[in-house]
């Protein structure tokens, strides 16, 4: 996408209905920040009760309250309200339930805002007649975390090649910044740790039975666990059933990502689904971090072996535990990954390269004639 002449300040309104935290919402929140350091004015909708609408609000940011109900009609009605009253350019949605809102409200709103879906997971999309309308038909455009993703939309589903774009998520620079920053903690040992909400298809379960193994190599090694969710509850019983109370730290949901980074040897990632390009690996590269991480979603198109990261298989603990040994048996191999890592972020992901991708693509929809 090259950019446009005669770029004037922008009404966004992003909607989300999921009401969790994770890499999903966080993207939303800082897009939504970096639009607004641009001149453009921004509005995130969501339920009240949701992190991204408390968060949102704590940031400065203007929100409104919505329940996202796809069978209501009153929820399609106030969202057409809402866009009668606040007349976005854009709206870019998130998930389902907001998707099939705010589409329908936009397209039936005589203000006519261009619509934007962005697609963050991997996860396959049915192949019915819904699906294509919202994704294909009442959008103006999608936009993927990531290019497997569009691949996926495109041979998969049969949806228009051009009107889909990979715009993977964004590291500011600034903030994770090995130089600048100080370790949240000190360990003694050779510190390995893992970043992200705590789902199944994360792959908690598959780093915690790699531990022993790991352990019989690196008698020091000390496991770290960041971040808070649904599987809380049985990360903690296998880690206890494994008696591995004594070496594995769960330090929940953290703020200080790049501190939490700074105090880590090692960060492994063991999805098995649904990732576009995660944020934590971005952020680890972008900390001169090496990682070992599954072979899932698009995580290949950041993680190349052997150059930015070691790739396993999904749902391997022997593997996983047989990369990191090599990285604690073999420094340089260690130093090579992460200064390729950190070059490839600096390269082809820093913050306001998405931004400016981001806000491209919303002027190029808005020049094309109305459809």
């Amino acid at each position: 996408m090259t950019p446009l002449l005669h770029k004037r300040n922008l009404t966004i309104l992003h909607t989300e209905s999921s009401e969790g935290w994770g890499g999903q919402e966080i993207r939303i929140l800082h897009e939504s920040l970096g639009m607004i350091k641009r001149g453009h004015r921004v509005i995130i909708s969501a339920p009240v009760q949701s992190n991204i609408f408390k968060r949102a609000r704590e940031s400065g940011i203007n929100t409104i309250s919505a329940n996202f109900q796809r069978n209501n009609p009153f929820s399609i009605s106030k969202m057409l309200s809402i866009i009668r009253r606040e007349k976005p350019d854009v709206v870019n949605t998130h998930s389902s339930s907001d998707s099939w809102v705010t589409s329908i409200a936009a397209r039936l709103s005589s203000v006519k805002p261009k619509i934007v879906r962005t697609r963050h997971l991997s996860t396959s999309i049915s192949r019915a007649m819904l699906s294509r309308l919202i994704y294909n038909i009442l959008p103006h455009a999608i936009i993927t975390t990531g290019e497997k993703i569009r691949q996926g939309m495109i041979n998969d589903n049969g949806f228009n090649a051009a009107q889909i774009f990979s715009i993977p998520t964004g590291v500011d620079l600034e903030r994770f910044n090995p130089l600048n920053v100080r370790p949240a903690f000190q360990t003694e040992g050779f510190s390995i740790g893992m970043i992200g909400v705590l789902r199944s298809w994360k792959g908690h379960r598959y780093f915690i039975e790699a531990i022993p193994d790991i352990l019989k190599h690196i008698p020091d090694a000390i496991f770290y666990i960041v971040g808070d969710g649904p599987q809380r509850e049985n990360i903690k019983n296998l880690i206890n059933g494994l008696s591995l109370g004594e070496k594995v730290f769960m330090l929940g949901h953290r703020e200080n990502i790049p501190e939490v980074l700074a105090s880590l040897d090692v960060v492994v990632q063991p999805s098995y689904a649904n990732e576009g390009v995660p944020q934590s690996i971005l952020q680890a590269l972008a900390m001169e971090k090496p990682v070992v991480a599954s072979d899932a979603g698009a995580i290949r198109e950041v993680i190349i072996d052997r150059e930015t990261g070691l790739l396993i298989k999904s749902k391997n603990p022997s593997q996983l535990a047989e990369k990191v040994i090599e990285l604690y048996k073999n420094p340089g191999l260690m130093v090579k990954l992460a200064m390729n890592g950190k070059t490839l972020v600096e390269k082809e992901y820093p913050l306001q390269k998405m931004l400016d991708k981001v806000e491209t693509l919303y002027y190029i929809i808005l020049n094309r004639h109305n459809t």
